[in-house]
């Protein structure tokens, strides 16, 4: 973190370019590491983490001009922003 990082939450001018890139992965060894020891398992339904073991991983990368108007999202492709939306990519 630090003055480097948008994780330090510092504002955004003209001319910023950034990357918002949410994602989930999947980690065997620590699925297993956080079950044995508990962690948020108030939070977790270990249940259906099971179901996704396997699956490894996805991110949405995508990046963002800052303009005098507002943020610009580049690029033109459209990406999937639904779950049967991936699944349809995943199936292929």
């Amino acid at each position: 973190f630090g003055l480097k990082s948008l994780r330090f939450a510092k504002a955004l001018k003209a001319g910023h370019v950034f990357t918002v890139e949410p994602g989930i992965y999947f980690i065997p060894e620590l699925i297993d590491l956080w079950r044995e020891r508990h962690v948020h398992d108030d939070f977790i339904v270990w249940n259906e983490v099971e179901k996704w073991r396997d699956f490894g991983g996805i991110r949405n990368e995508e990046n963002y001009c800052i303009t005098a108007q507002g943020p610009r999202r580049l690029g033109t492709k459209v990406k999937p922003k639904t779950v049967s939306e991936v699944e349809a990519i995943i199936a292929k």
